[in-house]
């Protein structure tokens, strides 16, 4: 019975005006104990300019994909809420750089301040950017526009090294016990570095050519940027490349998946491909797939998944898969949650799936 109450998301009450109800706080020790395990794969696929010095951050979910429109922001809004409402403090972070909403999902203003002040003008911490949310247990660190931002250029390695210090704030402060990151479309260095960052990476995408075409892109692009990321950590650039080029090169071997490639190109660079696989190993991908109609939409979901692992050879797991529902843009023009707007609908109750899977594939 008490799972079922923890689970429920209700209607804001006038008493508190805040949303949902909490479970038990997950214990704090097992969780540095999961993230421990896997520390020093994670940092060997982390970019060059984040030295973090084994120090820790708290647990990092990344929602991506290489196509936009196919519901990013929803789900990462969504399943902050659920996954609270676990007992489990969130703090959404949006990084879709000059496209920012994220906290128009939350009902929210937009902030006046956000993450650019503290990554690209150095003047704020990340305690002072984040704004509670009217679901309990999730607090937002907003975006902003291009402007605020100063354009691409701005994100230089000193910004992109204050991002990932702000990560391990999150832990140091006991600002939140997840952190999840809202991307941007596409393929941009910051993007893949975020995505790569994050100990789950869930990639959504729709069962459509063109969004499935993108997110098969998206997964390249994600290995060879991971296989610069081991180069640079290992200071092993030159090695880096060489795997890159026989990775991209035309080979027969090839037929059966980039995975297979990197064994045989281990047996020229042991201890790089070694370390690689530990950098892969350490991060896992989930495919989530938006706006499903029938049952051929949910096998998409299953096929990407065998050939993320097979061919890219990632540590791919289920993350489920989300109805077509209407109620996703009605919540939207409400300016409130999905599983606070329609709690039980179809799509609040697939989202309930998701935060259990999510959760699963995290270790806890």
């Amino acid at each position: 019975m008490m799972s079922k109450i923890f689970d429920r998301v209700s209607e804001a009450t006038a008493a508190r005006g805040m949303i949902g109800l909490r479970g038990p706080k997950p214990d704090p020790t097992v969780i540095a104990a999961r993230m421990a395990a896997r520390q020093r794969g994670w940092e060997l696929g982390l970019p060059g300019y984040a030295d973090l010095s084994g120090r820790c951050p708290p647990p990092i979910i990344a929602v991506g994909g290489g196509k936009g429109g196919v519901g990013k922001s929803l789900v990462s809004a969504n399943l902050a809420v659920k996954l609270a409402a676990s007992g489990w403090r969130v703090l959404a972070i949006d990084m879709d750089i000059g496209g920012a909403n994220l906290h128009t999902y939350f009902g929210l203003p937009t902030p006046t301040r956000g993450l650019a002040d503290v990554v690209v003008y150095g003047r704020s911490s990340l305690a002072d950017v984040m704004v509670h949310t009217n679901a309990t247990g999730v607090s937002l660190v907003a975006g902003g526009n291009e402007e605020v931002w100063g354009g691409a250029a701005a994100m230089d390695q000193a910004a992109m090294a204050r991002l990932f210090d702000s990560f391990i704030e999150v832990r140091e402060k006991d600002l939140a016990d997840i952190v999840l990151l809202d991307l941007g479309a596409g393929t941009h260095g910051l993007t893949l570095d975020c995505y790569l960052a994050a100990h789950l990476g869930i990639l959504t995408v729709l069962p459509e050519p063109t969004s499935i075409e993108n997110a098969y892109l998206f997964l390249k692009t994600a290995l060879f940027r991971l296989v610069r990321n081991v180069g640079d950590q290992l200071k092993q650039e030159d090695i880096a490349l060489i795997v890159r080029d026989l990775l991209v090169e035309p080979d027969k071997a090839r037929k059966s998946g980039y995975g297979d490639h990197l064994r045989l190109i281990g047996a020229k660079y042991p201890d790089f491909i070694a370390s690689l696989r530990s950098a892969i190993q350490s991060r896992t991908l989930g495919i989530a797939v938006n706006q499903v109609r029938s049952q051929k939409d949910i096998d998409v979901g299953k096929s990407m998944e065998l050939i993320a692992e097979r061919y890219f050879g990632f540590n791919c797991r289920s993350c489920g898969y989300l109805n077509y529902d209407e109620a996703a843009w009605k919540s939207l023009r409400n300016r409130r949650l999905l599983v606070v707007d329609f709690p039980h609908s179809v799509l609040s109750k697939r989202f309930s799936e998701l935060s259990r899977q999510v959760l699963s594939n995290l270790g806890f």
